[in-house]
């Protein structure tokens, strides 16, 4: 199924090369705590390049001689990219087994206990340095457009990596769910392609009807920095709050549970359900549960620099955990 996304600020127009080398992206993980430094579970600081996180954990354990499944992770982070993450490895009542060197591929920069493991989405957000390399010129409408990113947030899509390399996870989980026994990790990817798919067409169709700088009625908000959410009427107070990007608006990901949604903003959802009721059924079959993401997400300590002479664009921004910077890219510039 294809992806027919709309950008609040306009299509891009400007093109240029992404990761055409790996120091042309950079992601450094905030993981929002510092490791207590004693506990069961040794953590890892680990920077790496040409790796894909599970690549990593797969390449320690056989250097270690450690199960792979004593590992955990936060995040995953781009095979093709220069990242800083942390790992953390259940040991309990051993000393640690790894020593502070480089390895093929990645550097172990710190190493500390910590009383807890890693879960996906521990941490807090990443940080990250782009280079975009070819864009010979940088019209006014493209600024217009990263100052608008940087002002007002950008739509909060799924990136194109959700769907798979050939962009049909989507296609392939409603072939395959069901129909075989899939690996757990194979099933969870398909079952988050398909809420994915979802969330992506109801943002899309909330900003093709003009539902992009104020709230709706009926709509559910979460709080920046906060996973916490509450169901409000919009009033001057609410709007301004919105505007300052205090507030975002959510849309479901798509699963069995009390929905606080009403008005407007739960008909959109509805009828977008109804369109793709395939997926619906799918993921009522395999019990997905409700959750909640925003619509936008905003960009923290955001700057960016052209250089004409080395037709380089370069960006710096943190963003939470959970968004993608590609998706923050596809408002004002397309990539090759």
């Amino acid at each position: 199924m294809s992806q027919e996304l709309i950008f609040p600020y306009g299509a891009a127009t400007s093109s240029a090369v992404f990761k055409s080398a790996p120091d042309d992206f950079e992601v450094e993980e905030d993981l929002g705590f510092e490791p207590s430094g004693d506990g069961e579970h040794h953590f890892i600081w680990v920077e790496k390049s040409g790796l894909g996180t599970l690549e990593l954990i797969e390449r320690l354990a056989r250097e270690h001689a450690l199960n792979p499944s004593l590992f955990s992770h936060s995040g995953l982070k781009d095979k093709h990219a220069l990242t800083r993450q942390w790992l953390s490895l259940h040991l309990p009542g051993k000393a640690s087994p790894i020593t502070v060197g480089s390895g093929d591929g990645y550097r172990i920069l710190r190493q500390l206990r910590h009383n807890k493991k890693l879960r996906p989405g521990t941490h807090r957000g990443n940080r990250f340095r782009v280079c975009l390399r070819r864009l010979d010129v940088l019209p006014d409408e493209t600024r217009q457009q990263i100052e608008s990113v940087a002002r007002h947030g950008f739509a909060n899509y799924f990136g194109r990596q959700r769907f798979g390399r050939q962009q049909d996870n989507v296609r392939q989980a409603l072939i395959r769910l069901g129909k075989r026994r899939l690996p757990r990790s194979r099933k969870s990817l398909y079952l988050s392609s398909l809420r994915s798919h979802l969330f992506n067409q109801i943002l899309a169709q909330r900003i093709g009807l003009g539902h992009w700088r104020d709230p709706l009625d009926g709509d559910v908000f979460m709080l920046r920095g906060s996973h916490s959410i509450f169901s409000e009427k919009p009033d001057a107070e609410l709007i301004a709050r919105y505007r300052r990007m205090d507030i975002s608006s959510c849309a479901s990901l798509y699963g069995e549970g009390r929905n606080l949604m009403s008005a407007q903003a739960l008909d959109i959802e509805q009828r977008m359900f109804a369109r793709y009721g395939e997926i619906t059924e799918c993921l009522d079959r395999h019990g997905s549960k409700l959750q909640m993401r925003p619509l936008r997400v905003g960009a923290d300590s955001f700057d960016f620099e052209y250089d004409a002479a080395a037709a380089t664009l370069r960006l710096e921004l943190s963003l939470p955990a959970g968004s993608y910077v590609t998706s923050l890219l596809d408002h004002f510039v397309l990539l090759a």
